[in-house]
C-alpha cells in the first residue's frame, strides 16, 4: 500500500538538511522539519509542529525524529541541523 503524504514525511529519508540558528523570534524558513540532526548531545528548547514550546528536551547525538518549527535559545545541544 502506498504511503500518504503525512506517512512519507514521517518515514522517508531527508532530502535536505539546514543548519539551525537558535532564536526566539522566527520559525524555520522551510517550515516544519521532519527531525533534528544533532552533532553534540544535550538539551534544547523547541517549538513543536503543534506550536507548543517544550524546554529542556533531551536530544541524542545523531537523528532525533521530532517534527518542529523552531529551536529556541538556551539548551546545551549544539551543531543542530533541521532535516527536511
Amino acid at each position: 500500500m502506498p504511503l500518504n503524504a503525512n506517512e512519507l514525511l514521517r518515514t522517508a529519508a531527508a532530502s535536505d538538511i539546514v543548519p539551525v540558528t537558535k532564536n526566539d523570534d522566527q520559525d524555520f524558513v522551510g517550515g516544519i522539519c521532519r527531525g533534528l540532526w544533532v552533532g553534540t548531545a544535550g538539551t534544547a528548547n523547541i517549538r513543536t509542529a503543534a506550536g507548543v514550546v517544550r524546554t529542556g528536551v533531551p536530544l541524542i547525538q545523531g537523528v532525533n525524529p521530532i517534527m518542529c518549527v523552531r529551536v529556541l535559545t538556551g539548551g546545551t545541544a549544539t551543531d543542530i541541523w533541521a532535516m527536511y
